[in-house]
């Protein structure tokens, strides 16, 4: 028979499950919260200057063809197609200019279905799907009007968390160092040096799956970071056209989007560095040892694995080490370095740039929505990002049917 000890810790391990099981992915929807939502049929250009314009980071795709959602834009497209098409300084990305989405995503081959979740799904069953798919947002999608109602990230999920930290139980391994419980990677962490260049960084975001760049100096102390995010500063300056110079220079153009350099050391306990990552409102914490030299990183996939999945037996990370990266080194998933390399094909001539009936359904709290203008961020999400003034409107598209803001109601937090 199980002692009482034996029950106690095997209850404190599923308050947060119970928490995340008890909840569902409507409670997060703000009363009021903003979406901006791309037709396939727009220009791959123009979709990233009105990410910048409208102070998002990702939007669904909606191809009027097939009267659906069918994936996501993010920054990691953006890295992707200037890997595929930079050269050099001296030649034009013409494809950048010239190419809608619909042939981007088919030059990928990225024809997946769309990952999503219900509004009445748990938020536990959004964390496993954000996790064992290994993306970062996650649509919820009505399933009866087939409305896009909100993006789940796992930065707005651990927030609305600590909006209940304090009345929830606090397990003991709270109270235990990043040292003793071993959550993050720490085995050939990626980094960069200031002289490193943009294209080299792409290159390490794609090839090796990381979300940021600790950059060092030569004797391997923290002294800045550059993030998968920073990179949409290339759009927002006009400056993809030479990913030669360096992550120095780059840095110089950082505006107030930047999040910062935000570290932790193995002594800190667990909930002084949720508390830290969420407070700052960061992706993701850099480890250093007592002379600032990087040792590992943590992200917030990493904690939610440990807090969420691992009480659930659904960590499979080697030695028990809870890292989403030590999983994927595991089980072979990391990307190799062959270069894609797939002739573009020409647009259609018989593409057009409406939109259905069903898309202006799925907008119909933007339904007689004027010239485009600078969208009102949600300032209560921190996964938006503020105006950017610098983006001139003659970058953005010319016909709104490609390009719609849509505000959703919601009843959550």
């Amino acid at each position: 028979m199980a002692t009482y000890e034996e029950y106690a810790e095997e209850d404190e391990s599923q308050i947060f499950v119970k928490f995340f099981k008890f909840h569902k992915c409507y409670d997060l929807i703000p009363t009021s919260a903003k979406l901006v939502v791309f037709d396939t049929q727009l220009l791959v250009k123009k979709a990233f200057f009105a990410l910048v314009y409208n102070g998002v980071r990702a939007a669904p795709l909606w191809d009027s063809t097939k009267q659906e959602f069918v994936g996501m834009l993010t920054i990691t497209d953006f890295i992707k197609i200037l890997r595929m098409y930079y050269k050099s300084a001296s030649v034009a990305m013409e494809e950048l200019e010239e190419h809608k989405l619909d042939t981007w995503r088919r030059v990928l081959q990225d024809q997946r279905p769309l990952i999503h979740i219900g509004p009445d799904a748990s938020l536990y069953d959004a964390i496993r799907t954000l996790i064992h798919n290994r993306i970062h947002r996650l649509p919820v999608i009505d399933p009866e009007t087939g409305n896009v109602l909100y993006i789940l990230t796992h930065k707005r999920i651990l927030r609305f968390l600590f909006l209940y930290i304090n009345e929830l139980p606090k397990p003991s391994y709270m109270n235990k160092t990043l040292r003793e419980v071993r959550i993050g990677s720490y085995d050939n962490i990626e980094t960069a040096s200031e002289d490193t260049s943009i294209i080299l960084a792409l290159k390490k975001f794609v090839e090796r799956r990381v979300s940021a760049l600790p950059i060092v100096d030569s004797e391997g102390r923290l002294t800045d970071i550059y993030a998968k995010f920073d990179v949409i500063n290339l759009a927002a300056e006009k400056t993809y056209n030479d990913l030669d110079v360096s992550l120095k220079k780059a840095n110089e153009h950082r505006n107030e989007w930047f999040e910062g350099v935000h570290k932790c050391k193995l002594d800190e306990t667990l909930f002084t560095i949720m508390e830290k990552i969420v407070r700052a409102e960061v992706h993701r914490l850099v480890v250093v040892d007592e002379e600032d030299k990087v040792i590992g990183i943590i992200s917030l996939s990493d904690l939610l694995l440990y807090l969420v999945l691992r009480p659930c037996g659904e960590d499979d990370s080697p030695e028990g080490i809870s890292s989403v990266r030590a999983q994927d080194v595991k089980l072979g998933k990391t990307l190799s370095s062959e270069e894609v390399s797939q002739t573009i094909p020409e647009e259609e001539e018989h593409e057009t740039e409406g939109t259905s009936e069903k898309k202006e359904e799925t907008e119909a709290a933007a339904e007689d929505t004027p010239e485009i203008e600078p969208a009102e961020c949600a300032r209560e999400d921190s996964d938006s990002l503020p105006e950017s003034p610098s983006i001139e409107t003659n970058h953005l598209p010319s016909d709104n049917s490609m390009f719609r803001e849509v505000v959703v109601q919601g009843g959550g937090e």
